[in-house]
């Protein structure tokens, strides 16, 4: 049975709050509001939290208890005390959803998926926190990246202008690459802020530890990439060089050098941030596509987990 309670302070709540990554080091007075949205939960032993083929709709954060989680970000592990169950299949407005059941009784404090969203449409900075911490992980994630790994977009871009890049072009390429499903006119604003960039074979794009703060979106040719431990991967067309650790300002992890001549489309993580605050649907979207992304990296890594360990 789910019995909802007011143990809680809200002081507790936003301490308890602070283990959404997402809302780690936003200002005390934007966790303080939101902690007034969250709710306690008690569930008996066999309660069920969530199930399979349901959208998410509220991140629990177990705060006594434990919790069998199988699905989304989680595969099939227990929950403990101090963890959260079903964030990023909640950002990711995944329809296939999570089983969670509760193994012994069990105490969550809850946020549902509406007020979330809510809080980012009225204030860009959580979102923004939200972004950083997206990125983070799948940095963390990345920088696994296997020895030969040669990272493209979804689709081909096609023939790229040996000229300058206009306007229409841009917004063609991005519609077929990162951007695909964006809004027209977000699109716009930030294409007109792009700037085309040309590099001949063997140009060094950046080194280990070169602040980022940019990216580029390659349209043609490729670019060979070495990390600190000597590992190379390469990224090809469609690919958004630089994007993660310029979204959660890291430093370059990998030397950039290009294989061959490339075209590129340079955005400055300014621009992209600046046009995300002023289309919030264009920016839910983004994060949906992040937490997407990263419960599926994630369970690459746990299948090649499994694959090691059989072997």
């Amino acid at each position: 049975m789910d019995r909802s309670l007011q143990l809680i302070s809200p002081l507790e709540r936003a301490f308890h709050l602070k283990r959404l990554g997402g809302l780690r080091d936003i200002p005390p007075a934007n966790l303080a509001a939101i902690a007034l949205l969250a709710h306690e939960h008690s569930f008996d032993r066999g309660a069920v939290l969530c199930r399979t083929g349901e959208r998410v709709e509220r991140v629990h954060i177990v705060v006594d208890g434990r919790v069998r989680v199988r699905g989304g970000e989680h595969g099939d592990e227990v929950v403990g005390a101090e963890h959260a169950i079903g964030m990023l299949s909640l950002l990711a407005r995944d329809d296939d959803g999570l089983d969670a059941v509760a193994e012994i009784d069990t105490l969550t404090l809850a946020l549902r998926a509406d007020d979330l969203f809510s809080a980012f449409e009225d204030d860009f900075g959580i979102l923004y926190s939200q972004i950083r911490d997206l990125a983070a992980q799948t940095l963390h994630l990345r920088r696994r990246t296997p020895e030969g790994t040669y990272l493209t977009g979804a689709e081909e871009l096609g023939d790229v202008p040996t000229g300058d890049i206009d306007l229409v072009q841009r917004l063609l390429y991005m519609r077929r690459g990162v951007f695909r499903n964006a809004n027209m006119d977000a699109l716009i604003a930030m294409a007109q802020r792009m700037q085309t960039a040309r590099f001949e074979p063997g140009t060094k794009l950046w080194q280990i530890g070169t602040p980022s703060g940019f990216l580029y979106v390659i349209l043609s040719g490729r670019v060979r990439c070495t990390t600190e431990d000597g590992t190379q991967f390469v990224c090809g067309p469609g690919y958004p060089l630089g994007h993660l650790e310029s979204q959660c300002d890291a430093p370059r992890w990998y030397e950039a050098v290009t294989d061959t001549a490339v075209t590129a489309l340079r955005i400055d993580v300014d621009v992209f941030l600046d046009t995300l605050e002023q289309h919030s649907e264009m920016a839910i979207d983004f994060v949906a596509g992040m937490a997407s992304a990263l419960i599926k990296r994630r369970a690459e890594m746990r299948e090649k987990s499994v694959s090691a360990a059989v072997a």
